[in-house]
């Protein structure tokens, strides 16, 4: 049963005290446009996961807020921002028409996912816009098997045919990067030098859509035998969901063009120093077993994709970014923040495997009974 409010409290006090985290940075002053006013943002979609953060981002340094979307996720997030209802697709709901008669600083294009309605929004808005910010994907990037891909690696092409979904959202993940990667080509030859491009890799923290974030502290906390591939040198990208949203804001603010890998953290991260971090949080005591190797039962694990298949996946390169203002949280603070997030809204007893994340306990026992043999084999 997921938590009440009473016990989500108590439950963040109680790790409060034991986890070891560092403390939040503050975002500074704000930051507003050359007349000295706060800027008129018009975010598309803005009430899943980062749409939220970045709406919070943005109210928090005084901004002015607009929201354009179906109506249909969260409808009642926000109630003091201004709504405006349509869709992307110009034949459902009234199409985009409801923006015609508005002009703002900033646009954030959230749901930036088909290259058809990316080519009518960037039209509709190139003058009623004075920036198109467009959230990407590392996952553009033609050559994961390159390591440190910086903004000028190579992308992939658009698929010759894909579908286009009602809901915008991720989806078909074999087309998912080329379309990505044409979109960001629409919104720079439409804006030009008012085009900004963010490419994050693996956003966690808290409200995560589907749980996979909290997936590791959920089973160090269960305890028992757990079981990692690999010896645990594989490095690993993750950046807290606010940290993305901070810095959307920020990149408006300062009006940052071109294409930013929007990649965490700081520093280089091993899969051994996350699952140590997660570990802390939840106060586990949990017997970690490295497997040596990476069987294919264990490449959909959250945040161990097979690195020496994929060591792009693994290492972008944050400079420019990190040179342009993007600061990090704490990794414990990011897991935390999952982790509680996970447990209000989807309870203790949560399935994982059920929801396609990670491994059943099944699973993972035949998996530790194989590398148990190979050790007395060896």
């Amino acid at each position: 049963m997921p938590l009440d409010r009473r016990r989500f409290l108590q439950l963040g006090a109680a790790l409060a005290g034991a986890a070891v985290l560092a403390p939040a940075r503050a975002l500074g002053p704000t930051l507003a446009g050359p007349t000295g006013r706060p800027l008129k943002i018009l975010v598309l979609g803005g009430t899943r996961y980062l749409g939220p953060a970045v709406v919070e981002a943005a109210l928090s340094r005084g901004h002015a807020v607009t929201l354009f979307n179906r109506g249909m996720t969260a409808p009642d997030l926000f109630p003091g921002v201004t709504r405006l209802r349509g869709n992307r697709y110009p034949d459902r709901d009234g199409g985009m028409t409801a923006l015609e008669g508005g002009r703002w600083d900033l646009t954030i294009d959230l749901c930036a996912y088909y290259p058809r309605l990316v080519e009518a929004s960037t039209r509709l808005l190139a003058d009623r816009t004075d920036r198109y910010l467009m959230v990407s994907s590392v996952s553009v990037f033609r050559d994961l098997k390159t390591e440190g891909p910086d903004e000028t690696a190579a992308v992939l092409p658009l698929a010759e045919t894909f579908e286009e979904l009602p809901d915008l959202y991720e989806n078909d993940w074999k087309t998912y990067g080329g379309r990505k990667a044409a979109n960001e080509a629409i919104v720079q030859r439409v804006f030009g030098a008012r085009a900004t491009i963010l490419r994050p890799c693996s956003i966690c923290g808290g409200g995560n859509n589907d749980g996979s974030g909290a997936y590791w502290a959920a089973r160090l906390q269960r305890g028992g035998r757990v079981l990692l591939p690999g010896d645990g040198s594989d490095p690993t990208q993750l950046i807290d969901v606010r940290d993305v949203a901070d810095f959307a804001v920020l990149a408006g603010e300062r009006k940052l063009a071109g294409i930013y890998n929007v990649a965490g953290p700081a520093e280089r991260l091993s899969l051994r120093d996350y699952i140590a971090a997660a570990g802390r949080v939840v106060g586990s005591r949990a017997e970690v077993i490295w497997k040596g190797d990476f069987p294919r039962a264990m490449y959909g694990l959250p945040l161990a994709p097979p690195y020496a298949a994929v060591p792009g996946f693994a290492t972008a390169s944050n400079a420019k970014a990190r040179a342009a203002g993007l600061r990090f949280r704490a990794i414990e603070e990011t897991i935390r923040s999952n982790w509680l997030d996970h447990r209000v809204r989807r309870g203790d007893a949560f399935d994982f495997a059920a929801a396609g994340i990670g491994l059943s306990a099944d699973q993972e026992a035949a998996l530790l009974a194989g590398a148990e043999e190979r050790t007395a084999a060896s």
